[in-house]
């Protein structure tokens, strides 16, 4: 049973002012004003920081792009839908009609290494995606039903329902690919013609394919002419061909010492093949005698910056240190015991082995470049080597415009799936871009809505937490806190002390 209590005296011990009972009409009358909006202030300020926190948050939704409350597109979905949009300009010609004439183009033979059998082979493994697997879908079944009514079935039907009957014909396609022996398989939706000639290339081209992929893991002692391969070379290689042992790093280095007036007596009689003076191309040479690196990852290196497609000053920092006068005279220095010995070591390269492994060690202590980034960086090099072989990824390299791009190009030649060299070639330096994560919500800084509103909701949960708070804080027999003070400054002006 609740004990009964005065509430003159309960008000009295609470506020210090008289019982509004006992302070006549107007003054009761005034006081029950200033309780009724001092009762109503909290909550109108929770309330109204709530509605300001949901007005900004409206307004930052009509300013958002379409689509902005879905799921963000997994990176595979991204690639296959930047591979349909560079498929699809603003054109009326069918993609199948420019698949075929992409395949047809790739496969005549060019002004050196014949036909570009992996530029087919990866258009070839790329239609699904540049066509739309439901165009495709619809394509493939245009013999039963036309392909506007079927497209209107489909429409109606449950998303579950017509992924299911669009993966169903293409899987069936596939099928009847393998059991033609074609592949990529896509090549089933190509002319005959096409597919006689791709033949034909794969025939006669393949096998020196792939041994030029083998070269990067075992070259023996055969050198590697780059531009013996359609297409793998640009403008900018000057010396397209690699030699596969230390006789590289003397031909670089002998170069280097000419360009910086250097005469070395021994590289007169040696007379290695004359190439140009690369510090980044020599610094690649003489790294694969680097016990922490993979040699398949720097040759695929070598012959990337050989073929024009790998540059950059990420690179040169990356290889040759932090930018300095004196940075490729570091390199020099390093390489000169064993340039002091070029005729010897060009005669006999496997010499050379222990000079130029010591060569790159003292390399290593002089240049000051970052060997945990370096070591990283051509591990994921050769990963997309693994991926994609050795050709593809350096006709991809160049969209590597900085250290950090590499991460992205690894992460999408894991689900490229023999497209990475078609994607590479439509979409450009804006292939890495797929990689980014899309912050809809913060464009820039420019639209502050949606931050002003996480603020206003901020503000209301920490004024309800501060009430609960404080309510309980003051049941268990703590001090009145600032505004129940000011409460009862105000009823005691009002109502008068009690005494």
């Amino acid at each position: 049973m609740w004990a009964q209590t005065d509430r003159s005296r309960t008000y009295s011990e609470r506020y210090g002012a008289r019982s509004p009972w006992l302070s006549g009409p107007v003054r009761a009358g005034v006081y029950l004003i200033w309780r009724g909006v001092f009762a109503a202030l909290r909550p109108l300020v929770f309330l109204g920081l709530l509605i300001a926190a949901a007005w900004f948050a409206y307004r930052g939704l009509e300013s958002a792009p379409g689509g902005a409350l879905q799921f963000p597109q997994s990176l595979s979905e991204r690639f296959d839908a930047a591979l349909h949009e560079a498929a699809n300009p603003a054109s009326a010609e069918p993609v199948l009609t420019r698949w075929n004439t992409e395949l047809t183009h790739s496969l005549r033979p060019g002004p050196t290494g014949g036909p570009d059998l992996l530029r087919a082979q990866s258009f070839a493994a790329s239609l699904p995606a540049m066509m739309g697997e439901e165009t495709l879908a619809l394509h493939l079944m245009r013999h039963e039903r036309r392909p506007d009514m079927m497209q209107v079935d489909l429409v109606a039907m449950p998303v579950w329902r017509r992924n299911q009957i669009v993966t169903g014909v293409l899987r069936a396609r596939s099928d009847e690919a393998q059991r033609q022996g074609l592949d990529p398989v896509w090549l089933i939706e190509s002319s005959p013609g096409v597919q006689h000639r791709y033949a034909r290339a794969l025939r006669l081209y393949g096998a020196s394919l792939q041994a030029a992929e083998h070269w990067f893991v075992r070259p023996g002692s055969q050198a590697l002419n780059l531009e013996a391969f359609a297409d793998l070379t640009t403008t900018q290689a000057t010396d397209p061909v690699i030699l596969p042992d230390a006789r590289e790093v003397i031909a670089l280095g002998c170069a280097l010492a000419r360009s910086h007036g250097q005469s070395v007596p021994a590289c007169s009689r040696a007379r290695p093949a004359p190439v140009s003076a690369d510090p980044v191309r020599t610094a690649l040479a003489l790294s694969v005698f680097d016990p922490q690196l993979e040699t398949s990852a720097v040759r695929l290196a070598l012959a990337a910056r050989a073929a024009g497609r790998l540059d950059g000053d990420w690179l040169e920092a990356l290889l040759l240190g932090p930018a300095a006068p004196e940075r490729d005279l570091r390199l020099l220095t390093a390489l000169m015991p064993v340039l002091a010995e070029a005729d010897r070591y060009y005669a006999q390269p496997d010499a050379c082995h222990a000079a130029c492994t010591r060569a790159m060690a003292e390399f290593a202590t002089r240049a000051g470049y970052d060997a945990a980034a370096r070591r990283d960086w051509f591990a994921g090099y050769d990963q997309v080597r693994r991926q994609d072989g050795a050709l593809v990824t350096i006709r991809a390299s160049h969209v590597l415009t900085e250290a950090e791009a590499l991460a992205a190009l690894v992460r999408i030649s894991a689900i490229s799936e023999g497209r990475l060299l078609a994607a590479s070639i439509l979409l450009g330096d804006e292939l890495t871009a797929l990689d980014d994560a899309e912050n809809i919500f913060w464009r820039g800084g420019e639209d502050l809505n949606f931050i002003l509103a996480g603020a206003l909701a901020g503000l209301a949960l920490l004024l309800l937490g501060i009430v609960l708070i404080s309510g309980r804080f003051r049941r268990s027999g703590g001090a009145p806190g600032a505004l129940e003070r000011f409460d009862g400054q105000v009823s005691r002006l009002i109502l008068g002390r009690n005494v």
